[in-house]
Formats: C-alpha cells, structure tokens, sequence
C-alpha cells in the first residue's frame, strides 16, 4: 500500500480546494482496505473517491485519508447483462467496456469524472426532469461495514434522487463494487449516444474552470441567477458560472472560504423567500 506523508489535497479534487493530509493511503486490493480501517478509529479518517464532489477545508490539516483510486479497478462479465464493477472505476471505463459487449444505459453518465463507487453512493444521474440514476441498473452493492464485508440488495442501500444511504454514514459504508445489469443495445448506436451526451456537456458545460458539477440537487433557478448577478463571486477564485447557474467555477485561485461564503449566500436566500434547497457537494468542515 502506497502511504504519502503531507499531501494536499486538493490534486484530488477536480475543485483543486484542499488542506494536507498527515497521511494519505492507497490501498490496492479490498484486503489492504479492510486491515487499515481496522487499524483506524472512525473518527480518524476520512474517505475520498473520484474527488469530484468535495469540498476540503484548505486550512485545516487531516489525521488519516484514505484514497479509493486503486482500491478495485476490476470489471467482470457475468453474463446476459450482468457485470461485477470494482468502486474504482472509472465511469467512462466502464461505459466503454459494456458497450462494446453490446450493452449499455448509462451514457449520460460519460462526461462525469468520478468513480463507480462515489458515483453510486451519490446515485449519480442525468437530473430529475429526466428520472434516470445509475440506480436504475443496480442488482446489489458490496461494501465494507466497520470493517465487515457485506453485500446489500438495491433496496437496502435506499437509493433515492441523488442520494443513498451511503450519503448518511459518514464512512461507515464504504462502496466496495457493484453488481449491475444493463439493457441490450448495438456498439455502433451506443457510441453515437456516447458522442452525442460528449456534444452536450461541452455545449451546456462550463469547462472555464475547475469545478464540483452541480453543487445543489435542488435549488430555484431564478434565485440563483439572481445571486449569480448581484454576488458574482471573486474575479481570479471561486464565482458563479455563467454557463451553468448550479456551477461555481474555481477560476485558479479559489479557496474554501470563498466557496463556503457563495454556497452559504445561496442557502440563506431560498430560506428567506422560502424556497426548499438542497447542497449535493460534501464538504470537510
């Protein structure tokens, strides 16, 4: 296992926001994983994934993290569908690798760069207006438990609009791999699917920048453009896209303090006017 002594943070997060890490760990198989959250106390570390939806607390410094890139990269065919997808894949991988055996569902998913692990714990999806999560193709969901392994069916893992019960166990449930199984579809039009969802994201996308994606699951679009008109945000660090109103944009010099007061001025407003808000990106306090 691959252990860094004083590493930021933020190279692992497509924000580029973050503190250091006393120690950073890169456990390579579901055993190493396993020994060294035994040998961790639960309030002694933290779990980061694909680092696409975090938000890390550049002025603090973190006792233990463990890092899920190398953990399982392993994809395994099972048959009619049905495919075993260790939490360290890359969604696009795994996107590419089922299409060409002729299957497919999860397209909308291929300009997201995050993990399978992450991406189902957070039930990634195209938006709500769409009904579609990565969900939709989960048979079952290995994971590890205070350092069990187990293996829950899809409707223990309560998988709801971008959320799941993995949102709510402050790594207690770490997602280990995912048994899935996807519709039948031909290579040539899956990959037209692929390009098309490619066309879109860097049409609709704001790419000026680092960023989290989406930062709020449910917001009023009129409050944020308002907000995004009066409180732009700061010229060189984090500000509001202009592209995609639910982005902020880290234009090379953000910082948490920033994202926090932006994220923070949104929040205040829907209460004021009464409007419900809910914030998908995690944040390191």
């Amino acid at each position: 296992m691959k252990i860094l002594s004083n590493e930021s943070l933020k190279n692992y997060t497509t924000v580029k926001i973050g503190g250091y890490a006393e120690k950073l760990y890169f456990p390579e198989s579901i055993e190493e994983l396993s020994d060294l959250i035994n040998q961790l106390s639960e309030e002694d570390y933290y779990i980061i994934s694909g680092g696409s939806n975090i938000l890390i607390n550049d002025k603090k410094t973190y006792k233990n993290v463990v890092s899920l890139i190398k953990m399982d990269n392993s994809v395994m065919e099972l048959g009619d569908g049905k495919f075993y997808v260790g939490a360290s894949v890359k969604l696009q991988k795994l996107i590419n690798i089922i299409n060409k055996k002729g299957f497919g569902g999860i397209e909308y998913l291929f300009s997201v760069p995050a993990l399978v692990g992450g991406s189902v714990a957070m039930n990634a999806g195209r938006g709500k207006v769409h009904g579609l999560s990565i969900s939709d193709y989960i048979e079952e969901v290995r994971v590890l438990d205070k350092g069990v392994i187990k293996v829950l069916s899809k409707e223990e893992c309560n998988f709801k609009y971008r959320d799941s019960i993995f949102k709510k166990n402050n790594n207690k449930l770490i997602v280990l791999g995912v048994t899935f199984t996807f519709d039948k579809g031909y290579p040539e039009e899956l990959k037209k699917i692929r390009q098309e969802r490619i066309n879109i994201s860097q049409s609709n996308q704001d790419a000026s920048g680092y960023n989290f994606g989406s930062v709020f699951r449910k917001h009023n679009r009129v409050i944020m453009q308002v907000i995004r008109i009066t409180h732009p945000g700061y010229k060189t660090g984090m500000s509001f896209s202009k592209k995609s109103s639910n982005w902020l944009i880290n234009q090379g010099e953000g910082t948490y303090s920033q994202a926090i007061s932006l994220i923070t001025r949104v929040e205040k407003l829907h209460k004021v006017i009464g409007q419900k808000i809910i914030r998908e990106v995690i944040i390191w306090k």
